[in-house]
C-alpha cells in the first residue's frame, strides 16, 4: 500500500519529461521538417530560345533530410525527374535537367522531394521560343555607282548636241525578310495568358490576359474563362466569371473578368492559369490548344502575403 503513492510519482515525472522533451524538438526543429528549397540558376527569367534548341535549366536543390527527386516541368507537365546518384538522398544537389523547346511562350519549373515524401513549393521561370523559320533581319546590301574617269592627258567624250547624256542607275537596295507570324489551320487557339500583376498578393484582384489567334478567315464570338489550378491537382483552385468577345482575324490579346483572388492569410501558393471555352448548348468547357498543337497555353504564377 505503501508504493502506490511512489510509482504514482514516478509516472508523473515520466510524463512531464516527455513534454519537456517534445517542446525541446519543436523548439529545435526536429519535430517538424521543413520543406526543400530550390533555386534556379539557369537560364534568366525570360530568356528566348529557337524551336528545336536544347534548353539546359540548372538548379540547385537543398534538404536537411536529403534530396532524393528533382522534377522539371514544362507549362505542368512532368517533362525530366531526376534522382541523385545517392540512394537515400543529398542534402545538396546541383543538376542541369534538358528540355526541347516548342515554338511560344513556356512556364517552367521545378520542384524538389526529399526521403519522406516532403516536396517543396515549385519555383516558376518564363521563357520564349521562336519559330525555327524566323530568320534574323540582315542589313540589306547598298549598290555604289562607280564613276569611270578619263585616262590622264585625255578629256571626256562630249557628246552631240541634243543627246541627253545617260548617268548609270544604282541597283535597288534589297528588302529584309517579313518579320515572322503565327500560321496554324483554320481555327481559334491560345497563345499565351498574362498575369497582372505579375506577383499578385492575397485579397488582391488578378487580371489574366489571353492572346489568341484566328486563323478562320472570319471574326469569331466565344463565350471563355480563366481556371486557376495548384500543382499536381486535377481539380481547379478557382475561375474567373465567364467573358464573352468576339475574336478579330489574325492576334489579338482580351481581357478575362477579373473576378478572382486568394483570400485570408497564409503563405505564399504556386498556381497555373489555364483558359477554356464555353459550349453554348451543353455549357461544357474545353481548353483552347496552342497552334503549334503541343496542349494549352499554362502560365505560372504565385500569390503571397
Amino acid at each position: 500500500m505503501r508504493t502506490h503513492p511512489f510509482r504514482t510519482l514516478v509516472l508523473w515525472l515520466g510524463i512531464t519529461a516527455l513534454g519537456l522533451l517534445a517542446c525541446d524538438l519543436s523548439t529545435f526543429g526536429l519535430a517538424q521538417n521543413a520543406k526543400p528549397q530550390v533555386t534556379i540558376l539557369a537560364p534568366v527569367p525570360g530568356a528566348q530560345f529557337r524551336e528545336g534548341d536544347e534548353v539546359s535549366v540548372q538548379s540547385v536543390s537543398i534538404d536537411s533530410i536529403g534530396i532524393v527527386r528533382v522534377e522539371l516541368s514544362v507549362d505542368g507537365a512532368i517533362v525530366r525527374a531526376d534522382a541523385p546518384p545517392i540512394p537515400q538522398g543529398q542534402t545538396s544537389f546541383t543538376l542541369v535537367q534538358k528540355w526541347k523547346a516548342v515554338a511560344g511562350s513556356h512556364t517552367l519549373s521545378v520542384r524538389a522531394y526529399n526521403s519522406t515524401g516532403g516536396a517543396s513549393e515549385p519555383v516558376f521561370l518564363a521563357v520564349n521560343v521562336l519559330p525555327a523559320t524566323a530568320g534574323q533581319p540582315t542589313v540589306p546590301p547598298i549598290a555604289l555607282a562607280t564613276a569611270t574617269l578619263p585616262p590622264i592627258g585625255t578629256l571626256p567624250t562630249v557628246p552631240p548636241a541634243g543627246v541627253t547624256p545617260t548617268l548609270p542607275i544604282p541597283a535597288s537596295p534589297t528588302r529584309p525578310p517579313a518579320s515572322p507570324t503565327l500560321t496554324a489551320p483554320p481555327g481559334v487557339y491560345a497563345v499565351s495568358i498574362r498575369v497582372d500583376p505579375a506577383a499578385p498578393k492575397r485579397m488582391q484582384f488578378v487580371g489574366f490576359f489571353v492572346t489568341f489567334l484566328n486563323t478562320t478567315g472570319a471574326p469569331q464570338t466565344y463565350r471563355w474563362r480563366i481556371r486557376i489550378y495548384e500543382p499536381d491537382k486535377r481539380n481547379s483552385f478557382g475561375d474567373t466569371a465567364p467573358a464573352t468577345h468576339t475574336i478579330a482575324v489574325g492576334t489579338s490579346e482580351l481581357p478575362a473578368e477579373a473576378n478572382w483572388r486568394v483570400t485570408g492569410p497564409g503563405d505564399c501558393m504556386s498556381f497555373f492559369a489555364r483558359v477554356f471555352w464555353i459550349d453554348p448548348g451543353s455549357r461544357q468547357e474545353t481548353e483552347f490548344t496552342k497552334p503549334d498543337g503541343s496542349g494549352g497555353p499554362a502560365t505560372g504564377f504565385q500569390v503571397c502575403p
